[in-house]
């Protein structure tokens, strides 16, 4: 069972997401090898092989601690890989800390609207700092207008990014937005939270061929990515890229994007709910998603990562 650990430190707290074990599975911690497994996984995914290898221990012995600690719920399957032929499973550790519950003697706290993820405070920088906004959030003109004259559908998924942004900004007055069409050249020097479509959003589209991931309109309506020349047209495709700004080096782009509403919609739930999943390779991001509609009601409800 997910949960959070709360550490008082002076006069702050820290918060980490955490594991609550079930007691029955303390036992786990009793053998030395299975802790040693733990720090190896702490660093990084692996498999059986790699921490055998690692601890000079036999393969079959780490899988056995494994599954004991996957069916406890402390590790998970991030992954498979081929080796030698071979399908291995990559496992990372669900959380940094882990508690158990020995019994019920706590007390009721409002606790959760004071608790601010710290990855998705630090996914948010530069653009919320210390409580206050500090980006120009773009949208596209409902009214048809720009080189496709079309005018933006997109406008209600915002909601969800503004709900998440809400969480960190103290002054919930300051988040607003401004249409593409009203921006000034000065605006565009500052941070900048892009959102929409780039035939609805001309911001977008302005430093469209600038981008590592770029829309394609020769081709038909395409999504084409810079690092491996793959092309994504499907509806439902959408890009999250967080990126220096073009016209102001110093400042910084978050472009929520895709092809049509449903890939806009991905890319939110990109952000989201897989705030963790975006932050893998630093401060600079660039993830191409596609959504889908896993209960089959018509509705984008989850994702998944094609880049």
């Amino acid at each position: 069972m997910k949960t959070v650990f709360v550490e008082n430190i002076e006069n702050k707290q820290r918060v980490y997401d955490s594991l609550l074990l079930n007691p029955r599975h303390l036992g786990i911690f009793s053998s030395d090898l299975a802790v040693r497994i733990i720090r190896e996984l702490a660093k990084q995914p692996l498999c059986a092989m790699d921490v055998s290898k690692r601890l000079k221990e036999n393969e079959q012995k780490i899988y056995y601690h494994l599954r004991k600690m996957k069916a406890a719920g402390i590790v998970k399957l991030n992954g498979t890989e081929q080796r030698y032929g071979m399908t291995a499973k990559i496992f990372q550790l669900v959380s940094p800390v882990i508690a158990t519950k020995l019994y019920d003697e706590g007390y009721d706290a409002n606790l959760l609207n004071h608790i601010k993820d710290p990855k998705i405070e630090e996914f948010l920088k530069p653009f919320v700092v210390d409580g206050k906004l500090n980006a120009k959030i773009i949208v596209g003109d409902p009214y048809p207008h720009g080189k496709f004259d079309m005018g933006a559908r997109d406008g209600a998924h915002i909601i969800d990014l503004i709900f998440l942004m809400g969480k960190f900004v103290n002054d919930k007055s300051l988040i607003s937005y401004k249409f593409d069409t009203n921006i000034d050249t000065s605006e565009l020097k500052e941070n900048l939270i892009l959102f929409g479509e780039p035939k609805v959003n001309t911001i977008i589209d302005k430093i469209n061929p600038k981008l590592p991931v770029y829309f394609d309109y020769e081709k038909g309506y395409e999504i084409v990515s810079n690092a491996t020349g793959s092309a994504y047209d499907a509806p439902r495709t959408g890009i999250v890229i967080k990126c220096e700004n073009p016209w102001n080096k110093n400042k910084k782009i978050l472009i929520i994007s895709g092809i049509g509403i449903r890939g806009v919609q991905a890319s939110v739930i990109a952000i989201t709910q897989y705030t963790n999943k975006l932050q893998e390779n630093g401060s600079s991001i660039t993830k191409i998603v596609e959504g889908l509609d896993k209960d089959g009601d018509g509705i984008i409800d989850d994702i998944r990562f094609l880049e």
